[in-house]
């Protein structure tokens, strides 16, 4: 089943790519006919279209100075695959419409006029988007929620938490992009942060070359800085240098466990719901069971990297649970798909006493672009109003 998947998206990348291929061909024709031999063009090309799937392959075993070349440029690739992809189907979708209903000219749909002007006009909507949804991506905002919790909290009136998740960090987030992070947090004057999964982008060599690490232990906060996995972070033989890292940073990882932060909360951190490739274990231990021996007199705070478990926090009554990883979609049309995977993609959920609040994250993955979406640091403030 697993070939089968892979074989049809393979199919489906590479059909789509020749596609834009040779409608590009086509547009330099029509600029300057016989100046560019073909093969030239096709195997920068196929180069080019490679990149997305040759810089995971080539991860490790490769310069990092070539890493990170061919990361970002893969990943632009994706960026316009999607919409060069999409625009020209739509330009191809009113040519034909307009054959059809006899609207257009006889011949002007492929002459050399409206080749070049609609050619110019697909790259300049191409610049637009990716120059704008590079602006986008790299210009966090902070979205602010205030949640009542009906329990008493220790000596604690009100805490304001700032979460931050996916930051994706590696070799398109580079130690650029942590230091923003930081600065945006520590502005915040948080009690609390915690990092909702999703640190790194599934490679530790740039976390490490670039010493990320150095720069999360500048993270400001009262009560302390915690963490999860999530899907794309460490596989389960570098999980304890990760976590020893991080905890040299100021940063506690939690793995399906929990913590008393200042005698008035209750922390649980669950392992990512994707699989072994984190702690090694089974992934899913029920929450009742990483409860046992905790003070459930106490708030309850849940973070989960995929916000698709909230009923489990529900069930024990969690005041809130955190959550990333569906990046709000990122990409418009991909947003629609997120909205219709997830219960809740993007914001706030309540149900009950319990509440989910689900960051669009901080960082990228693939593209290093976000379009109809907004990267952000998420601060939160509870109220306890027993």
């Amino acid at each position: 089943m697993t070939f089968v998947f892979f074989a049809l998206v393979f199919v489906l990348y590479s059909g789509i790519n020749l596609y834009i291929g040779r409608r590009t061909w086509q547009w330099l024709q029509a600029i300057a006919p016989q100046r560019i031999p073909r093969w030239l063009f096709w195997l920068s090309f196929w180069l080019l279209a490679s990149t997305p799937f040759v810089s995971r392959f080539v991860a490790g075993r490769v310069p990092t100075s070539l890493m990170a070349l061919l990361t970002p440029i893969g990943g632009y690739w994706m960026s316009i695959f999607v919409y060069a992809g999409m625009i020209l189907g739509l330009v191809d979708l009113i040519r034909w419409l307009l054959r059809l209903t006899s609207s257009a000219p006889k011949g002007v749909g492929y002459s050399r006029r409206t080749l070049l002007a609609t050619g110019a006009t697909v790259i300049g909507l191409l610049v637009g988007l990716i120059g704008y949804g590079t602006w986008r991506a790299r210009t966090p905002v902070v979205a602010k929620y205030t949640i009542s919790v009906p329990k008493q909290a220790g000596p604690e009136r009100e805490l304001s938490i700032v979460l931050v998740s996916d930051t994706h960090l590696g070799y398109s987030n580079s130690v650029g992009r942590v230091q923003a992070m930081v600065a945006m947090v520590n502005q915040l004057k948080p009690d609390l942060v915690l990092i909702a999964g999703d640190i790194i982008d599934d490679d530790l060599q740039p976390f490490n070359d670039q010493a990320m690490a150095n720069e999360l232990s500048k993270l400001e906060s009262r009560l302390g800085n915690y963490a999860i996995m999530g899907n794309h972070d460490v596989r389960a033989d570098e999980l304890a240098r990760f976590r020893a890292d991080l905890a040299q940073a100021g940063i506690q990882m939690l793995v399906d466990e929990w913590v008393t932060v200042d005698n008035s909360l209750l922390l649980v951190g669950r392992d990512d719901i994707g699989g072994p490739r984190t702690s090694g274990d089974v992934v899913g231990v029920p929450l009742t069971e990483i409860l046992q021996g905790a003070d459930r007199s106490l708030p309850l705070l849940i973070m989960d990297h995929n916000p698709n478990r909230f009923d489990d926090s529900v069930a024990v009554e969690a005041a809130l649970q955190v959550s990333g990883h569906t990046h709000a979609g990122q990409l418009f049309p991909f947003t629609l798909i997120t909205g219709l995977s997830y219960e809740q993609q993007w914001g706030q959920l309540s149900k009950g006493p319990s509440n989910l609040v689900v960051s669009s994250g901080f960082g990228t993955w693939g593209p290093p672009i976000r379009v109809g979406t907004v990267p952000e640091v998420v601060q939160i403030k509870l109220r306890f109003e027993p």
